[in-house]
């Protein structure tokens, strides 16, 4: 799979509101997904990144974090619903298999971290020997045993955040217990799973194996990763790998803003198979946006440029997560300017595996233009990279030189931050002497030749809405 290419295929307000007035299509996604897999494959994606499909504590209205029944994948009747917010289970499997027959590999959002929505209390004794009331029985009587007869009770939990008894919120531990050893705090919201308990741990890989050879899925995206057992992540990923002959891939939520930090989480997990979202190269974005990045060392943020780890960061703008209507709970900034610039960024560099959001793409308009930049990425970023001694603070310019396997490959990508609205212009060296460019997006229309020491002046166009350019060689 050559220069790979994710696409997130839902967001959070997905058939709510105008979303639903002005995409009614998207009320039934992996029916949605099926009749688009032709033309998603077309356009270059490789990977879909798709919802938690399983059954979630809120029914229809679960966008999938709310996880009730892992092995409810829209097929039983369970909190008062068949059908999942995204379809039913023979609708996923329909999906599964178009999609596959137009080469795309498919992602599975897993939420292990927790369950919700519980179909009993009792009572339980707390650290501290006090007693409490809480949501800890899940008995799946929909199910009825199918693919899995565990029931849950709590002691497959650690603890809850809300005691019926007293109707008081808070972090209750159990009795006996302790908090599992994951990269930051364990304790993250509803009943807690205990991965120190081998039933539950068991039960959920076995499920993991069930979603790759049943379903047939092709990996996974762990929510919330740096909330769960440290251990069970290592486990998961090498049982259910072992699994099955597939090259399986995994991807880590790990909300860290650190590059460093990111790194010592994916040496604490110790799965070589584990890939991350690049959280301190949108940190950057941001920054960009507001026009207050240093441009000079944007060659050096993020996971995807710490050498030990560029091949396992998985780069991206914006998620279902940081880019919300209204306040954002999580307190990110959404990306309104200057967005393009930051997926030519990730879309043109030889390192990190880049993600486009659906609400970018679809909502907000920006297919068109993202089409270019993948088509860009898939024909000419090929070969040798590096950056131009001729970058400034405020503008950015990096080379591919292509590569005999890829005839007429090599790019010199541009983005900057000016708003001046003139032509900004820098003298780069391409690798390719006397080689004649012109610029991808169509923003420049001039063509630019390189002289004999393969240097030439490229132009990039000083605003917000334009201000990125991919120039490529004149086909011969």
């Amino acid at each position: 799979m050559e220069n790979p290419v994710i696409l997130q295929t839902f967001y959070w307000e997905m058939n709510t509101g105008q979303y639903a007035e002005e995409y009614p299509e998207e009320a039934n996604l992996w029916q949605l997904l099926s009749e688009k897999a032709a033309e998603i494959a077309e356009v270059g994606f490789n990977f879909l990144w798709l919802p938690p499909a399983n059954k979630g504590a809120a029914g229809v209205e679960d966008v999938g974090y709310g996880t009730y029944d892992l092995w409810d994948l829209g097929e039983f009747k369970q909190k008062g619903t068949k059908r999942t917010k995204y379809g039913t289970k023979k609708q996923l499997e329909k999906a599964v298999k178009k999609l596959h027959q137009n080469n795309l590999k498919l992602l599975y959002d897993a939420v292990l971290n927790h369950r919700l929505g519980a179909d009993a209390k009792e009572e339980v004794k707390l650290k501290d020997d006090s007693k409490a009331e809480v949501w800890t029985v899940f008995n799946f009587k929909g199910r009825e045993n199918k693919y899995s007869d565990m029931k849950l009770d709590w002691r497959v939990f650690d603890g809850v955040d809300w005691d019926e008894r007293t109707q008081r919120a808070g972090e209750f531990l159990f009795k006996s217990k302790e908090w599992d050893d994951s990269y930051e705090e364990d304790y993250l919201m509803g009943a807690d799973i205990d991965y120190e308990n081998p039933e539950i741990k068991e039960d959920v890989i076995n499920w993991g194996k069930w979603i790759v050879n049943e379903i047939n899925f092709d990996g996974f995206r762990f929510d919330a990763s740096k909330h769960v057992d440290n251990g069970m992540i290592h486990d998961f990923i090498e049982e259910v790998n072992l699994s099955t002959e597939k090259n399986l891939f995994f991807i880590g939520e790990a909300w860290v803003n650190n590059a460093e930090t990111l790194a010592d989480y994916l040496n604490t997990v110790g799965q070589e198979k584990l890939h991350v979202f690049d959280f301190p190269l949108r940190e950057s974005f941001v920054e960009l946006m507001q026009g207050n990045l240093d441009m000079r060392w944007l060659g050096e943020k993020g996971l995807v440029n710490q050498d030990d780890f560029r091949d396992r960061a998985i780069t991206f703008v914006e998620n279902h997560d940081t880019e919300r209507d209204g306040t954002n709970e999580y307190g990110t900034e959404a990306i309104v300017q200057r967005k393009m610039q930051a997926y030519c960024y990730i879309l043109m560099r030889r390192d990190g595996v880049p993600t486009v959001f659906w609400k970018d793409y679809h909502s907000h308009g920006l297919k068109e233009r993202l089409d270019k930049l993948i088509a860009a990425r898939k024909k000419f970023a090929y070969g040798d990279a590096y950056e131009s001694e001729s970058n400034d603070k405020n503008t950015y310019s990096y080379i591919r030189t292509g590569d005999d396997e890829h005839p007429g490959s090599g790019m010199v990508m541009m983005i900057t931050q000016h708003e001046n609205e003139e032509i900004i212009e820098k003298t780069v060296n391409t690798g390719r002497a006397e080689t004649v460019y012109y610029d991808y997006t169509g923003h420049i229309e001039a063509e630019v030749e390189t002289d004999e020491d393969a240097n030439g002046l490229f132009k990039v166009k000083g605003n917000a809405e334009e201000g990125y350019s991919v120039w490529v060689p004149v086909e011969s």
